[in-house]
């Protein structure tokens, strides 16, 4: 009877947690699909507006503007819900990516890339790249004074390397924690790999596993 009373008492308990986690589940399906809902009006809705600056101006280096913005947002909204993107396409989307910083920034900052050919089909979390390259322009001064440079290059032993060098600035703005976090824990999760952090009193580097 013992026995048969906790047995009892054990499947009701497991039934509640069970119902429990569905109910959360379908809250969590049904914000969901209204984050879904949203998203598929506002990306329809910002290409039109792109298309029509576009066409209402004839200066060259606007329509170029526009066309790489464009690019961008494109690039996000096609891999934001995907795991992994190649290194070349990743590459391709911080070439526009690059262009709109220029247009900021002018001669406060350049960014040399270096990568070998046989690793650009390899594995990164999208968005990667962008976010180093932020987080440098963030924390460090940028001018035409004291120029920062970052370098995009692989390494012999398997890495794919983004530095610059380190001119810290002396207060930075409120962070949201997305950036370099972002990448550490995406890298753990999603390739069980570690992101290698090198800070010295001239240069930062952040040494990504290649996958």
């Amino acid at each position: 009877m013992y026995y048969f009373i906790s047995y009892y008492l054990y499947v009701l308990s497991e039934k509640q947690k069970n119902s429990l986690e569905i109910a959360e589940l379908r809250q969590a399906q049904l914000a969901a699909n209204l984050s879904s809902l949203k998203e598929q009006l506002s990306p329809h809705f910002l290409f039109n507006t792109l298309n029509t600056l576009s066409s209402l101006t004839q200066e060259k280096n606007v329509k170029a503007y526009v066309a790489e913005l464009a690019n961008v947002y494109r690039y996000v909204l096609q891999y934001k819900e995907l795991d992994t993107a190649t290194i070349k396409q990743e590459l391709a989307f911080i070439t526009s990516y690059l262009y709109i910083l220029k247009t900021r920034f002018e001669d406060a900052f350049e960014v040399d890339i270096a990568v070998d050919e046989k690793i650009m089909h390899s594995g990164i979390p999208p968005l990667t790249l962008q976010l180093l390259i932020e987080n440098a322009i963030k924390h460090n001064i940028a001018s035409v004074a004291r120029r920062l440079k970052i370098h995009i290059s692989n390494s012999p032993d398997n890495f794919l390397i983004v530095c610059n060098n380190f001119q810290p600035k002396s207060s930075t703005r409120f962070s949201t924690g997305i950036g370099l976090d972002n990448v550490i824990k995406r890298y753990q999760l999603l390739f069980n790999k570690e992101v290698i952090i090198e800070k010295s009193e001239v240069s930062f580097t952040v040494k990504l596993p290649i996958v």
